[in-house]
C-alpha cells in the first residue's frame, strides 16, 4: 500500500486504485506539538500532588479521633489548598497552562 499525496485537503476520502484490494482513508492534519515545560516545574506538580495527598489522608485520619481530632485535622485538611495553588502559581509563572495558539491558515 502506498500514501496517496493527491489529497489536497484534510478530510478528503482517497481511494487507491493501485492495489486489489478495498482500501480508503482519511487524511487528517498534524497532531499539535506538545508544549515541553522545565524539569523544575514536574518537580514542584510532584511535591504539590504528595502535599496535598498527605495532607487530606492526615486531616481525615486525624478527623476520626473524635473532636479534639476534629479540631487538628481541619487545619491540616486545608493545607491542601495552598499545596494547589501554589503548583498553579508556578505553572503560571513559567506559562505552561496557556492554550496553545490557533494558527487560522484559511
Amino acid at each position: 500500500m502506498t500514501i496517496r499525496e493527491d489529497a489536497a485537503t484534510a478530510g478528503e476520502i482517497v481511494e487507491d486504485d493501485d492495489d486489489d484490494e478495498e482500501f480508503a482513508y482519511e487524511r487528517t492534519e498534524a497532531p499539535a506539538p506538545v508544549q515541553q515545560v522545565p524539569a523544575y516545574i514536574a518537580i514542584i506538580r510532584i511535591i504539590a500532588v504528595l502535599g496535598m495527598g498527605v495532607s487530606i489522608a492526615l486531616g481525615l485520619l486525624l478527623m476520626l479521633a473524635g473532636l479534639n481530632g476534629i479540631i487538628i485535622g481541619v487545619p491540616i485538611l486545608l493545607l491542601s489548598i495552598p499545596c494547589y495553588f501554589g503548583m498553579r502559581f508556578a505553572e503560571r509563572l513559567v506559562g505552561a497552562d496557556d492554550d496553545p495558539a490557533v494558527d487560522d491558515e484559511a
